[in-house]
């Protein structure tokens, strides 16, 4: 009976054009993402770490996030920065939001509001629902602390890093 549900598991996965291997790849993913959920932090960077290495965005992004609090790995917001960034190159606003709140605190870089609001403004674009909203705060919160000169440069170097997908952006 199990090989007969592989086997059909299989003739469906070419027939849709999706490679066997990315069935484990999801899967894998996924046992990531549940074992960040139920905080077994060490076994999700085991996991997500490849996936990171190969460019996988989320996976950058769980990696960022375990980085800069230091769970599963050593504490590091340079090694955060690192995946954030990855991760909001391909366009991924929850890492673009992270980025903002480093850029405002000075985590792992030198504070600099101009950036933070530039990736603010960046994930708002992006961003919906609760996640949307808190980024919007941000935003919001930090404009009421900034000149005029730094909100434009800030929107200026906003369009720059969107019209080149994400290309330059630092």
């Amino acid at each position: 009976m199990w090989r007969c549900v592989m086997m059909i598991l299989l003739v469906v996965t070419c027939a849709s054009g999706t490679r066997p291997e990315s069935i484990g790849a999801a899967q894998s993913i996924g046992e990531a993402e549940f074992a960040y959920e139920r905080g077994d932090y060490t076994q999700a960077a085991r996991i997500f770490s490849p996936f990171a290495e190969q460019g996988v965005a989320s996976a950058q992004f769980y990696l960022g996030l375990m980085h800069e609090k230091g769970r599963g790995v050593r504490q590091d917001h340079s090694v955060a920065l690192m995946w954030f960034r990855k991760a909001a190159a391909q366009g991924y606003a929850g890492p673009q939001n992270n980025l903002g709140l480093i850029y405002e605190r000075g985590r792992g870089v030198r504070k600099d509001v101009v950036r933070a609001l530039m990736w603010y403004t960046i994930a708002v674009a992006l961003l919906n629902g609760d996640e949307g909203n808190t980024a919007i705060q941000r935003r919001d919160h930090l404009i009421s602390q900034m000149t005029a000169a730094q909100i434009e440069q800030a929107q200026e170097l906003a369009r720059r890093c969107q019209q080149s997908q994400f290309r330059d952006c630092d």
